[in-house]
């Protein structure tokens, strides 16, 4: 029992950043869709949170697997099955970390247009500006 531990810690840990994720992306998604001034932007936040938690029910998964292989799956009884189990587990840790990876690169292209968006902007506030006070002092010298 003692070396099931570590493996029941780590898991009930990664569940428990799943729940938190997800009840964090519920919270938000809520807020989000209630602010008009995002309604833009939300077939964008839309596609986020789905990401986000998809991720996090990756996570939550991976957090029941290890404890569940670990105890269940005698690995000097069946190794191949050990094996096998401990490598899909790798590969759902890696497709998650692919999947966040692809979540940071897909906000931030979207940050950096909605940045770009909002310099021309402002030039074209700034030239607006400028054209307005041209014209009043132009006005002001008659």
């Amino acid at each position: 029992m003692q070396e099931r531990i570590p493996a029941l810690v780590f898991g009930g840990a990664l569940v428990l950043t799943a729940v938190v994720m997800l009840i964090s992306q519920r919270r938000a998604w809520g807020r989000m869709v209630a602010d008009p001034g995002l309604s833009r932007e939300l077939p964008f936040l839309k596609r986020r949170t789905r990401r986000r938690s998809q991720i996090a029910g990756m996570i939550l998964m991976i957090g029941i697997m290890i404890p569940v292989g670990d105890s269940l799956i005698p690995w000097k009884e069946a190794p191949g099955t050990f094996a096998v189990y401990w490598t899909i587990v790798l590969a759902l840790a890696l497709w998650t970390g692919i999947l966040a990876v692809g979540d940071l690169v897909s906000t931030q292209v979207q940050m950096s247009s909605e940045l770009h968006r909002l310099q021309r902007y402002e030039h074209q506030l700034r030239d607006a500006a400028e054209q307005l006070r041209k014209r009043s002092s132009s006005d002001g010298d008659r």
